[in-house]
């Protein structure tokens, strides 16, 4: 076996320490680069949160402008909404109002026009029949079936001066089972109203009662005579149509 000849290099006594402290140089610096980097970044990370944060207030303090406004708006336009639904509310009420007074107005003229024709009669006799007349018939339903309350007015024009009396006959002419036949008022009414109508008159006179229709009476028409005491004075008939009398008392 023949020996190893082994050549070992001999490193200087002075290369570990330099080497040791370079790298614990190299290791200081780099931590300290990586302190400042750090702290610059931490720096940097902050300085831009407290940005977006400041950004935020700000934004947060413009939503609240917004919003204040926005309630102001809303309270201004709920405030015209209930004006205008107010006005429009007297307006209808208004409305409602003078087309009441209109009615009533009509009604009232309608109501002087016949008081006009009323009085026309009496006081205008070259318009009309001279004498006495029957100005006015009426019948309504009463509030009883079958039942009707009737309004006679009669009237004389002015030229007579003298006060006319006489008696009133008024008959029902109906059908029953087809048959015409003729009922006195006397048979008809309710109670003494009509027992015994007479007249006695200047100007103007008004009778009013109730009568009842027998069941199974078809009525077809009101007959109305006026038989004035004196010679002289003439009779009168007249005759009224239960369709449109009954019709005119409905509306």
């Amino acid at each position: 076996m023949q020996p190893r000849i082994v050549v070992a290099r001999q490193r200087p006594w002075w290369l570990k320490p330099v080497l040791i402290g370079g790298g614990s140089f190299a290791l200081a610096l780099g931590a300290w680069g990586l302190y400042l980097y750090t702290r610059a970044a931490t720096v940097t990370d902050f300085e831009r949160a407290q940005l977006e944060v400041e950004q935020l207030r700000e934004e947060r303090r413009s939503l609240t402008r917004d919003l204040r406004m926005a309630r102001d708006e809303i309270r201004r336009l709920q405030e015209q909404v209930a004006y205008v639904e107010r006005s429009r509310q007297i307006d209808a009420e208004a409305c409602e109002a003078v087309r009441a007074s209109l009615v009533d107005l009509q009604a009232e003229a309608s109501d002087l026009r016949e008081q006009l024709a009323f009085y026309r009669g009496i006081v205008a006799p070259e318009q009309s029949r001279a004498g006495v007349r029957v100005y006015e018939f009426k019948l309504r339903p009463g509030v009883q079936p079958r039942r009707y309350i009737y309004e006679l007015v009669l009237i004389q024009s002015v030229r007579h001066d003298r006060r006319v009396a006489g008696r009133i006959e008024l008959e029902l002419i109906a059908k029953q089972s087809d048959a015409e036949m003729r009922l006195p008022w006397q048979t008809l009414t309710v109670g003494d109203a009509g027992a015994n109508l007479v007249f006695s008159l200047k100007y103007f006179e008004e009778f009013s009662g109730e009568i009842e229709i027998p069941a199974r009476v078809v009525p077809e028409r009101v007959r109305v005579t006026l038989m004035p005491e004196g010679s002289d004075a003439p009779r009168v008939d007249e005759s009224f149509d239960w369709a449109r009398l009954v019709g005119q008392g409905d509306g």
